[in-house]
Parts: C-alpha cells; structure tokens; sequence
C-alpha cells in the first residue's frame, strides 16, 4: 500500500506503468489467443472416458430384432402425410399405435402465444390479434416391472419442426420398433416415456412445464393426467430417412447448458460399436488425429460447438431438458451421398444399448464433467483448460484498469491530448519585462493548470453518463415490442417492426455523444482516465459473469472487444477509433460470427451479393429468433446484450468522442494592473 500512497512512489510507478502498460498488454492477449487455440491441438487436450462406472457401456448382448415395425409404421406415417399434407398430428392413429402395445397412453393440449400481432386480421374484432399455436402432445409410458415409478427415462422425437414443418415419420416408427421390443423384457428398473411432441421446442416446453409443475403466462396446457418419476435422462431422435450414413450429436442446449459428458461419451461408444459414424456438427473426426490437417479440423469442430453455444438456442428438443437437470443429447440421423449407410437395424441396436446402460444408473449423473469443449467425439477441453486463457485475455482489462487509475492525479508521459503540456510550457516561459522571470504569476500559473488538469477525477461525473448508457440499453431491451405495437398501429408488419426496434435504438443511440453537453458534463483529462477505468472493470466483471455462465459467449465478446476497447482514447485518430468499435458493437458482432459461421459450414461460394443477401437474411433472422425465443423459451442472450453489453460498449463509444475541456489561466496582476 506504501507505493500507492506515497507521492514519490506512487509517480514513480505511474511512470513504469505507463512505459510497460502496453507490451504487457499486449503479451498478455496474445498469450490468451494462442494458447486456446492450441487446445485444439491433440497434445494439448484430453481423451475421454467414462467417470460413472455403473453405465457399464456395450456389456449387454443386443437383442433388437424389430426393424420390420420400424418400416411399416414410418411408410403408414408417410401415407397418411402424403394424404393431408398440411394438417394436424394424427393424434387417434398414434394414440392407437401405443396403445396396441398395452402402454398407458396420454394426450396434452397446448396453445402457445406468441407476443407478436398476427398477419391475419381478424373478422369478428377487425384487428390484429397475436399469434397463436395449437397442439397436441402424446406420450406413453412402459412401466418398469420392478420398482414403483419413481425414476424415468425419457425417448422423445419431434412430429413435424416449427421452421420447416418436414415431419418425423421415421423416428416415430423407431419409436414404436424399440416400444414393442422393450415391452417384451423385465430387466426394467426404469419407466420408459416415449414422447411424441408437436411445433419442436414449443410442445416439448409445454410437456416439461406440466411434468414439473411450472407455469409460463404465454403457454397455457391442459395437465398431464399420467405420469411417472424422476427423469434421469432423456434422448431425443431425429430421422431425416430410413437409411442414415452418420448420427449428428447435438449437445448445445438452452443459454449454453450442456449435457453431462458421460451421457455424451455413452453415445460415441455405443454408436461406435455398431460402426455407425460419429460426427459433430456435421464434422467428421479428422484421420489420422495428429497433425496439422488435423489441427485444423478440430479447432473446426470446437469453433461451431462455441458459436452455437454462444447463442444460447437450443439445436434440439434436448436443450430444453438441460434446464431441468436432465441430461439429454440429440441424435440427428443423416443420409450423406456417396456414403456407407445403415438401417433402423443398427440404430435400433444403438438406442437399445443406450436405454440398457442409462438403466443401470444408481444416481444421476454427476461425477463428469458440465462445462467442456469438444474438438472432436473423443477428445475434450474442461474447463481447468480453457478458463486459464481467457484469464489472460481479461487480464488486459485489468492492466489496463490499473495503469489509468494509478496515473490519475499524476501527469501523463504520453498524454492522451497534448495541449496540456503545451500551455504548462508556454507559462513557465513567460518572462517580465525586464528579462527576469515572474517567479510569482509562473507558480500562480502553473498551480492553476495542474490543479485542473492532474487533480483526481471527478467521480460524480460517472453517474449521468453511466446513468444515460443503461436507460439506453434498457430502452434496447423493450424496443421489439413496443415497436412492434407501435408497428401494429401502423400497418407495419409485426416482424419487420421487430427487427426495427431492435436495430432502431442502436443507430439512435451512436448520437449520445451529442446529447452529453460540454457544460452539463465538463471533463478534464483525469475524468476521462476515471471514466475509461469504470468502462474497464465494468467490462472484466461483466465478461466474467458471461463466461461463467455461456463460456462460449463470454469468449467470444472478449477475444473482439477487449483489445479495442482498451486502446480507446479520445482526441487521436477519432474516425478509425469509430470504425474498430462499430465493428465490436452488439450488431457488428452478430454479423461477424454470422459470417464466421457462414465461411465455415458452407461449401460453396455465390458471389458476393449473393452471399451478402444471405449474410443479411441469416442475421435478420438471428435477432428475431433471439428476440422470441426470449419470450417463448426464456433465453437471455438479448436481455444480457441490451443490458449489460451494450450500455457498456456504449460508455466507450462516448469516451471516443468526448472532447477534454482545455483550462483557461487567468492572470490576476494583469487584470489589477488593466
């Protein structure tokens, strides 16, 4: 404490600090991005393995024989699509289908409100009304012989998806295969729910709403008359055809939750058996795992795990279980050209070893790991790996932080306007008229300008702008829908209304700097260290609690903003400072990654219009869906942007063209004198 308390040492290690400040800074973020790009690297991660013991994977003789009721109950489902293409679930023939088996068979309705107004007018009210989605859920239990219903598992597959509305006939006649082949044994310890869920993410909401008794003031279902016990677990299956060359395991869940890795290496192991290939995010593990092609695919791989994650959607009717603390995956089944493929023999067989192993579970699952990153189906990065990097990234926040709050009150070798200096020298120069220095007004003098431009920061000059930039992001936050109603007034559409006010406050808010006047907000160069320095460790904290939450997220604001934000200054170099924060804005970062995502899972190239058409299209979308979801599903991806990343990204565009008010020394002789 002696070195920041004693003048003499304090100045002196103001000096070293600003002398330093830099290459620390810089050795530290480029120390943080190599070494978590190398965890990508073979050598530098970790193979997985199996923390619950009692899984006891692949020990089990497989015994699925009923692929035939596979194919006949899929191309029945498909008929009866084929018939009427764009009506309701089925609900009798399914209900049928479960209860020829002899499971309890249950139905639940569902109507889902969507705070949008609806494009369709309304008749009888001649105004819009909101959208609005009915549906039907059913779901049937087998009762394990063995104990009295008190843990459950769970097998689920969406009718029909919500964008696209392909149905799913072929995983509900897999459904119904490993129904009636599991109907056959008693080794259950377990009750098995099959769930056939309509509208994707909004039927299964309603289904888990109702099983765990909570209620949304958007989703209103009728109650759920069967039931079971404790959900261990949950797999969610997707077919796009009877033949499938490689599963897709989806693991991303709501805001980033992720499945225990348990459950996950389960899966790979099981599918391995079989010799169905793995992949993840449409990833093929790389061969042979070392080298840099290798490299390469893995950092690949990682790469799409976290710009998913980081959106905080779910890829899967699984991500809705993980909020419940129940662990569950998503496998995709596609049928790649040109490839070996399989039947609903050997998936079957896959989904019966996995329903085997999750059975013999004592507890749940909580010995491995919840927060990793996976390079590839074997290979993972735990957290003890990756936290240790972005530590260093923030560390330049930190650095950065202390060198401007310890050079406070001192003068500054490299100032940030250097007009100070030039009007500190122009008065100590000053000279009499007989030649002789004025000792006098030159200390007067100079008292004067240090005691204006070097004394400590005003800190009450914090409050209004920090107070300005969180109405801002709070006006951010509720702008969808109040234009949206304002839109509806209009004759807008409802969605074009939304992104409007999404968008709209963010262009508004680039004039905040205007509106903070020079009287109202006078600053000196020691406020707007004080102001850079709270703009910083808002930053760290907010980071922080980012990446406890959403790694990903937090990673990736970090790794774009950290370094523009801490060589932000006012007064040089203003139009390119404004450029490189516009890129690290919200909005600027949302159509980077977009991009970056774009560039790495498409294969081909159509122009740059073309491509740029398609950037927009996906962004337009990224932001409705973020908007909604967080009505519908309780993401808070865009509640935590609008109020807390951008208020602070918007505290350092202000500091970019916040203008230093220069001191005005007045001689007091002079003036008696005139």
């Amino acid at each position: 404490m002696g070195l920041l308390s004693d003048p003499k040492s304090r100045e002196r290690f103001s000096r070293i600090a600003a002398k330093y400040n830099s290459p620390l800074c810089v050795l530290a973020y480029v120390v943080g991005v190599v070494w978590f790009l190398a965890l990508a690297y073979k050598p530098f991660n970790h193979r997985t393995y199996f923390s619950e013991n009692a899984l006891l994977p692949g020990l089990v003789e497989g015994k699925f024989r009923t692929e035939n009721v596979a194919t006949r109950i899929s191309q029945a489902m498909k008929d009866i699509k084929d018939v009427n293409k764009n009506g309701p679930m089925p609900v009798a023939w399914i209900v049928n289908q479960f209860r020829s088996l002899g499971l309890d068979t249950y139905t639940q309705e569902y109507i889902q409100t969507i705070p949008v107004p609806s494009a369709r007018q309304s008749e009888e009210q001649g105004k819009e009304m909101f959208v609005q989605l009915n549906g039907t859920n059913v779901y049937a239990i087998l009762r394990a012989p063995r104990t009295a219903s008190t843990e459950a598992i769970v097998l689920s597959a969406p009718y029909k998806h919500y964008l696209n509305m392909d149905h799913n006939n072929h995983a509900f006649g897999l459904m119904i295969a490993l129904a009636s082949h599991f109907r056959k044994s008693s080794y259950w310890s377990k009750d098995i729910i099959f769930l056939l869920v309509d509208y994707d993410e909004i039927g299964m909401e309603a289904w888990l709403q109702e099983y765990h008794y909570t209620k949304s003031p958007l989703l209103k279902s009728s109650p759920l008359h069967g039931r079971s016990g404790s959900i261990q677990a949950a797999i969610n299956l997707e077919l796009h055809s009877d033949q499938v060359s490689h599963f897709n395991v989806k693991l991303e869940g709501l805001n980033g939750l992720l499945p225990n890795l348990d459950l996950v290496n389960l899966v790979v192991q099981l599918c391995g058996r079989e010799r169905i290939t793995v992949k993840l995010h449409q990833q093929r593990d790389p061969f042979p795992s070392e080298g840099w092609p290798a490299f390469q695919q893995n950092l690949k791989t990682m790469s799409l795990m976290m710009l998913h994650q980081a959106t905080g959607m779910p890829n899967g009717l699984h991500g809705l279980f993980l909020r419940y603390h129940i662990e569950a995956v998503t496998l995709e089944g596609v049928l790649e050209p040109g490839r070996s493929s399989t039947g609903f023999y050997r998936m079957g067989r896959v989904l019966e070893g996995v329903f085997r192993s999750l059975n013999n579970l004592l507890e749940r699952f909580h010995q491995s790991f919840f927060f990793y990153l996976l390079p590839a189906s074997d290979r993972y990065v735990s957290i003890g790996m990756y936290m240790p990097p972005f530590g260093l990234i923030l560390l330049v926040t930190a650095l950065k932080a202390i060198a401007l709050y310890i050079s406070i009150g001192t003068p500054d070798p490299d100032p940030w306007d250097g007009e100070e200096n030039v009007v500190i020298e122009h008065i100590q120069s000053r000279k009499t008229g007989d030649g002789q220095g004025d000792n006098t007004d030159s200390k007067r003098g100079v008292t004067k300008i240090r005691t204006q431009n070097y004394s400590d920061g005003d800190v009450w000059s914090l409050v209004p702008v920090v107070s300005c930039c969180q109405v801002a992001g709070f006006i951010a936050s509720i702008s969808p829908m109040v234009m949206t109603g304002l839109g509806h007034l209009f004759g807008t559409r409802p969605y074009q209304a939304l992104i409007t006010g999404a968008t709209g406050m963010f262009f508004a808010s680039l004039f905040m700097p205007k509106c903070i006047t020079r009287n109202r907000l006078a600053c000196t160069v020691n406020t707007l260290r004080l102001w850079k320095c709270a703009a910083l460790v808002l930053q760290a904290i907010i980071l922080a609690a980012t990446a406890a939450a959403n790694f990903s997220l937090g990673m990736l604001l970090a790794v774009t903003m950290v370094p523009v934000c801490a060589m932000v200054r006012p007064g040089k170099l203003r139009f390119l400072q404004a450029v490189l924060m516009l890129l690290v804005s919200p909005l600027g970062l949302l159509i980077i990654y977009t991009g970056l995502y774009l560039l790495l899972t498409e294969t081909e190239y159509h122009g740059v219009v073309p491509s740029a058409m398609h950037l927009c299209t996906i962004v337009y979308y990224n932001i409705l869906s973020g908007v909604i979801h967080g009505y519908v599903l309780g993401t808070w991806q865009y509640t935590l942007l609008a109020l807390a990343v951008f208020p602070n990204w918007l505290f350092f565009w202000c500091i970019v063209f916040k203008k230093r008010d220069v001191p005005v020394v007045e001689n007091k002789d002079e003036k008696k004198t005139n």
